[in-house]
């Protein structure tokens, strides 16, 4: 039986590369709600969870790799949340846009014990 979370699941993305706010969107298909906006409103308070919890970074990509946003959390929230609003109202964004998130140990270490936890049952 799958019990991961929508926050484990992009915890667990996390584990192997950078995320984005549209790869958020699909882990909250775990939570069962089917309407688009709801599942938008889901994602931004998901991703606002990682953050607040210190499990993962908002940033930009680029060739040298992830670069933290010089902001603080709550700048961060309200910069995704508007952007996601503003720039996607009625579409999914596309990979790379508004945000990428990157793991930190901590949310590392949860997305391992996520993954212990389903080899053990497995």
């Amino acid at each position: 039986m799958d019990t991961r979370t929508p926050k484990e699941d992009l915890l667990v993305g996390g584990l192997d590369d950078w995320v984005y706010a549209s790869w958020a969107y699909v882990s909250t298909q775990r939570s069962g709600i089917t309407d688009p906006i709801q599942r938008r409103t889901l994602t931004i308070g998901l991703i606002a969870e990682v953050l607040v919890e210190g499990l993962m970074t908002p940033g930009d990509v680029d060739n040298e790799g992830h670069r933290p946003w010089p902001c603080s959390v709550g700048d961060a929230i309200e910069r995704i949340t508007r952007e996601w609003l503003t720039d996607w109202p009625d579409e999914l964004p596309y990979p790379g846009a508004i945000v990428w998130l990157d793991n930190s140990p901590a949310g590392d270490e949860i997305a391992r014990q996520v993954l212990a936890r389903e080899n053990a049952t497995a």
